[in-house]
């Protein structure tokens, strides 16, 4: 047999096995996205105390006290406003509770308008 003639099919080979390895490196790949944790998320429940507000924004509860203070404060003078220029909060009893998602957009809309 004629050496041109052993290194075609031997070149078929190689080429197959490296299609069949990349496919299988995507699929397993594409699987494990699934796995993987939002890098943002760090709850599991729909609302958050201000201690927990104040910590996923990363910024101490005094501080994050205060800035609920002063926005309730605006908030009180003004007839109508955007509906995240002031951070979303949500009474219950005597409690101010939050919520991720719309803390997320109040941000990304002060990100965008100041």
């Amino acid at each position: 047999m004629k050496k041109e003639n052993i290194l075609l099919p031997i070149s078929i080979l190689i080429l197959g096995g490296c299609i069949v390895l990349s496919a299988w490196i995507i699929t397993d790949g594409i699987d494990n996205e699934h796995l993987e944790q939002p890098l943002i998320s760090t709850q599991t429940k729909a609302l958050m105390t201000s201690d927990e507000a104040a910590q996923y924004m990363g910024i101490s509860l005094n501080d994050f006290d205060l800035l609920i203070k002063s926005q309730v404060e605006q908030k009180a003078g003004v007839q109508s406003y955007d509906t995240y220029r002031f951070i979303p909060l949500i009474h219950i009893g005597n409690q101010i509770y939050f919520n991720e998602t719309e803390i997320n957009k109040w941000i990304e809309y002060n990100m965008l308008n100041k």
